[in-house]
């Protein structure tokens, strides 16, 4: 579908959220897969074909498996976590393989990715200014890189996996999300209020097949004499 999808998706409302939680603290996203687990998720249709997300066992472990074929949606995460001063969002993730490397990924035309996984921000209601980052898994874009969403210039593209060197096996990513914050926007955050996963393939109609696990939320406020560069993980 070549409609506005990253307009539709952040002006979701996000007044709907759990109650604020502490401010020192660590919550496991997704990952603990017992029973109930899916109705903390919300998925959100971003085209007429939804992608496919399914939990499957790997051994003797439970991982969240999507398929995507010329398809496109997003589960999505509500949370409500203020006066986020330091902050690191890990998961694990892995694609059967990337998008094609003639995928054009800065244009509207080519914005799909093989693995997204989205920290969304304030503000805390509807309207079209809320601002996110996504970590991407992309097709041919350098890691490293990063650049505004051809959709929505409230959302900042981080590339953290790119091409096939990688692909068909579990990568553990850890990010310092207030510093990747502070770089991309040249402030600080007021709150977290969402953390959304998406593989979308609507664009280019091409087939790719993720997986996803074990993404933890860590935040608090600083230890006297740091800052949110000592995070952990601040790349």
């Amino acid at each position: 579908m070549k409609f506005s999808k990253k307009l539709l998706l952040f002006t979701f409302p996000l007044i709907l959220v759990s109650p604020v939680l502490s401010q020192t603290s660590s919550q496991r996203i997704l990952g603990d897969f017992a029973e109930g687990w899916a109705n903390q998720w919300m998925e959100r249709k971003i085209s007429q074909k939804p992608t496919r997300y399914q939990v499957v066992q790997e051994d003797t472990n439970s991982v969240l498996r999507a398929k995507s074929e010329g398809s496109a949606s997003l589960l999505w995460r509500m949370l409500n976590i203020h006066s986020v001063k330091i902050g690191k969002i890990s998961w694990r993730w892995k694609v059967a393989k990337s998008l094609s490397k003639k995928t054009e990924e800065k244009t509207k035309m080519g914005d799909d990715y093989a693995a997204r996984l989205f920290v969304v921000f304030e503000p805390h209601k509807v309207n079209w200014n809320t601002r996110a980052i996504c970590y991407v898994w992309a097709a041919s874009e350098p890691v490293g890189s990063s650049y505004k969403d051809p959709y929505a210039k409230n959302v900042r593209i981080i590339v953290v996996e790119s091409g096939n060197k990688q692909s068909d096996k579990w990568i553990t990513e850890e990010r310092n999300f207030i510093a990747d914050y502070l770089k991309v926007f040249r402030n600080a955050p007021e709150m977290v209020s969402a953390v959304a996963i998406m593989v979308d393939t609507d664009n280019t109609a091409q087939k790719v097949a993720a997986w996803f696990d074990d993404i933890i939320l860590e935040w608090g406020e600083p230890n006297l004499g740091s800052n949110a560069s000592d995070w952990p993980g601040k790349k």
